[in-house]
């Protein structure tokens, strides 16, 4: 199994062509709604840049961010983790 998109054979200016649409079909996606947080389309898009490049995801690296709204349960996990 490929470890990335750009590992299935997606040339990159194929796939950096399509983010945009690939990150607003994603918010408007009916499942989208259901999640604990509201994605913003920015958010979408790094996720799937971060795929395409195969980049590992570490769960404190998220919260570091500014942008990004951290729920109290994720706060509480990243301070006994740090």
């Amino acid at each position: 199994i490929p470890k990335s998109i750009r590992e299935a054979g997606v040339q990159e200016a194929d796939f950096l062509a399509h983010v945009d649409k690939l990150s607003e079909d994603a918010f408007d996606d009916q499942c989208t709604g259901a999640n604990p947080r509201y994605p913003l389309i920015s958010e979408l898009k790094q996720i799937l840049l971060d795929t395409y490049y195969g980049r590992d995801f570490t769960e404190g690296e998220v919260a570091a961010k500014k942008d990004v709204v951290a729920t109290p349960k994720a706060e509480k996990k990243a301070k006994k983790s740090a």
